[in-house]
């Protein structure tokens, strides 16, 4: 069926895209082919991990702890540095340890969210092909499971989190993170690293022969040196099987960049390419169709097994530490247009199942980021386009709506107006299946809501990476890219102090929405990097300089202009990949202006929406769509209800505004005096003055926005002590996490020292998403 992106034809249906598969969303439709199914509860229910490769070494005593508090505990945590062992842990404790009463469900969580992972335990547990239950229904379902849920690492917040555990409230869940939980009710135990006699264990298993009995003493030293870490052991015993033997302490630092160099060529091909991905896996098969190596599965086993890859049921990611090695060493990532191609044939691919594209959804963001970036903005967002259907068919809706919002910026980008409007359509259909089409009132304020909404899914994403990533430092951009996966203004809407109105004033306008005016939060500057330094006198020590060059080209400066249109936050594009570029002189956004082409809600998976417009005695009518094959929209009116207002919302929003303008002007003078110290600290490294400049405007500018947060911070604490409605706490509790983490970076850049970075984007992007969601959860 052709394409007609949203336009009406002459019976008033609205079509668009085509089917690949068929999926029922939603419990209050009107169904064509049948009422949605009704779901069978599997027995016994059993979906579990590959059987691990090898033996589980030093962790006898780790398995009995965990066993005995899964048999008494609901909800286990298992929390430790990376690489330390926590995922092959839980594979094995899924693996042997007996199943709950009803079976035993495992879940690979990294950046997906609560629903997505709630969708997917209801697909290991019920039969019900294709089917995506409202949330309501979902839960009903949920609490009915006897199982034992294990879920690596699964980076959700503490609502979230929460959130998820209520929903299956009769099963024991066990999951693992790199940090320690703060959900009431969870058990926690720290996963140390291994001791010295299992330390030797692995080694020696690693290693072509036996240690020697003089060696004994030096793996315990390096047991030590690296805190026991299983996968830096692994490390060190492929030194000493290439090299002349173990390593000594001293040769640890420069370890990794060695060991690299002795690999083969087409071992470090794979770990670039997998480096430039910021974590995101790919198959085996997709590294064949890259590289065109039919050993793939060989070559990246052996890697596996030396600590320089790491495999899931996904396929193989790369550790953070050997990306940032391996991209310093060649200087540049693996190009973005093969990329896009690859993954578009593979997509495009009959036998490529939604399910299979839902598995590399973060492959899939990333790519089209770096598509964009790279200057193949419109390979990206073909590789988007094409990924949705399949996407939306496999019911990971959060995931869905991240690459939305990624594809639709890739459009916007490269000017492809067509693309835009279809993952617009995408866009705004997602929310009406998900029953969130009465929350908005105008279509131009919906459109502003459905770019946030997507933002904040990727959003989701990216801070788990980089929260994954979090010890490893980006390099100087001048000798390499951007290496870490930083959710930049590439997937933010409000990312400067801007003020902005999507009132429609044009008297064509079907609508006349309602001024929309959002929290303004500051975007500091992404990086301030205090360990670089550009030349020095011998004479003195020389402080080190803070280089704002090394930020991403998306970086803009504050704006001080109060007017009633968005600005663009990335450089090389007009109009940006961030920000909703600004439409004609009436202050409405072009995104918004977009979303005024049509009254009805799009399905781009090429089936049509129906919604059950029969009158019903329910206070709330929230239609949820049927999506099948080459179906219609019906366009008649809903009858949706406004929700009740929060009481704390009448007090919470005009207390913030005030306190966040000011952390504005506070970080704008901060910025200034990075500024100042930078031209100061380059006039004396290219020994213009003789004179160390002062740094103390910067750390008295720092100590003011701490300030700021800190207000900020107790204004959040008192209205989450009196708020109600639950979706408003979750909105604070994000803003309150982000400002936190906020501070805490100032704080750490102040007393850091020479090493200390500065790095509050995804801090930044995280508190603009959750002020947008808060207002709009307010009424506002």
């Amino acid at each position: 069926m052709p394409e007609n992106n949203g336009a009406a034809d002459d019976s008033g249906w609205i079509r668009i895209g085509n089917v690949s598969g068929t999926a029922v969303i939603g419990d209050n439709n009107t169904v064509y082919g049948g009422p949605p199914p009704v779901p069978v509860k599997r027995s016994p229910i059993s979906h579990l991990p590959s059987p691990a490769a090898e033996p589980l070494i030093g962790r006898a005593r780790d398995v009995r702890v965990l066993q005995e508090a899964i048999e008494t505990r609901q909800l286990v945590q298992v929390w430790g540095a990376s690489g330390v062992g926590k995922s092959a842990l839980l594979r094995h404790l899924a693996c042997e340890l007996p199943h709950g009463p009803e079976g035993v469900a495992y879940v690979e969580a990294g950046g997906r969210t609560a629903d997505d992972i709630a969708q997917a335990i209801f697909d290991i547990s019920f039969d019900a092909p294709h089917y995506k239950p409202s949330l309501e229904v979902l839960k009903e379902h949920l609490k009915t499971l006897r199982l034992r849920i294990y879920l690596d690492d699964a980076g959700l917040g503490e609502k979230d989190l929460r959130r998820l555990l209520d929903m299956a409230g009769q099963s024991t869940f066990v999951f693992t993170s790199q940090q320690r939980s703060a959900v009431a009710g969870v058990h926690a135990i720290r996963l140390e690293g291994l001791s010295a006699p299992a330390a030797a264990e692995l080694v020696e298993a690693l290693l072509p022969r036996e240690l020697r009995p003089d060696e004994a003493p030096v793996v315990a030293a390096l047991c030590d040196a690296v805190d026991g870490n299983p996968l830096r052991l692994r490390r060190i015993a492929l030194s000493a099987a290439t090299g002349k033997g173990l390593p000594g302490i001293a040769d640890l630092p420069e370890l990794l960049p060695a060991l690299l160099n002795k690999l083969q060529p087409h071992e470090r091909d794979l770990l670039h390419l997998l480096g430039s991905l910021s974590g995101a896996e790919l198959a085996a098969r997709h590294l064949h169709d890259l590289l065109d190596r039919p050993d793939i599965d060989t070559v990246a086993g052996g890697l596996v097994r030396h600590g320089l890859l790491l495999a899931s049921e996904t396929g193989y990611s790369c550790p953070p530490d050997v990306a940032e090695c391996v991209l310093n060493m060649r200087k540049t990532e693996f190009p973005a247009d093969q990329l896009c191609r690859a993954l578009t044939a593979w997509v495009e691919a009959r036998d490529t199942t939604p399910d299979d594209v839902a598995a590399h959804f973060q492959a899939l963001d990333v790519v089209v980021l770096r598509a964009e970036r790279s200057g193949h903005a419109r390979l990206g967002a073909a590789l988007a386009r094409a990924a949705s259907p399949k996407l939306a068919l496999s019911r990971q809706f959060d995931a869905w709506g991240s690459l939305l919002g990624v594809g639709w910026a890739a459009a916007k980008s490269a000017g492809d107006k067509e693309s835009e409007e279809f993952f617009l359509g995408e866009a705004r259909t997602r929310r009406r299946a998900l029953g969130r089409g009465a929350m908005t009132a105008a279509l131009v304020l919906e459109a502003d809501v459905l770019w946030r909404e997507l933002t904040a899914l990727h959003a989701h994403s990216a801070v788990h990476q980089v929260a994954t990533a979090a010890s490893v430092s980006a390099p100087p951009a001048a000798t390499s890219p951007v290496h870490a996966f930083t959710p930049t203004t590439h997937g933010a809407v409000h990312t400067q102090a801007v003020t902005h109105s999507t009132a429609v004033t044009s008297a064509t306008s079907a609508t006349s929405a309602p001024v929309h005016t959002a929290l303004p939060v500051h975007a500091a500057r992404p990086v301030v990097d205090m360990s670089q330094v550009t030349g020095a006198h011998s004479a003195a020590p020389v402080p080190q300089q803070i280089d704002l060059s090394g930020a991403h080209s998306s970086v803009a400066s504050p704006t001080h202009a109060a007017s009633t249109t968005t600005t663009t936050a990335s450089t090389g594009h007009t109009g940006g990949a961030a920000a909703v570029a600004t439409g004609a002189k009436s202050g409405i956004t072009g995104l918004a202006l977009a979303c005024t082409l049509g009254l009805a809600a799009v399905l781009g998976v090429g089936a049509m929406v129906s919604a059950n417009d029969q009158p019903t005695s329910s206070p709330v009518v929230v239609p949820s769509p049927v999506i099948t094959p080459d179906l219609s929209y019906d366009t008649s009116p809903t009858d949706d209800t406004s929700p009740t207002v929060d009481p704390v919302c009448a007090t919470v929003i005009s207390a913030l505004s005030p306190q966040i303008t000011q952390f504005n002007t506070d970080v704008s003078a901060a910025s200034d005096a990075i500024d100042s110290y930078n031209s100061e600290m380059s006039s004396y490294n290219a020994g213009e003055t003789s004179t160390l400049p002062d740094n103390s405007a910067v750390v008295a500018a720092d100590n003011t926005v701490i300030s700021d947060l800190n207000s900020t911070e107790s204004t959040l604490q008192q209205a989450i002590s009196e708020v109600q409605d639950s979706s408003v706490e979750t909105d604070l509790n994000a803003m309150l996490t982000a400002a936190q983490q906020t501070a805490s970076q100032y704080q750490s850049f102040n007393s850091g020292g020479g090493g200390s970075v500065l790095d509050t984007s995804s801090q930044v992007a995280a508190m603009n998403s959750a002020a947008d969601s808060l207002q709009i959860d307010c009424g506002a």
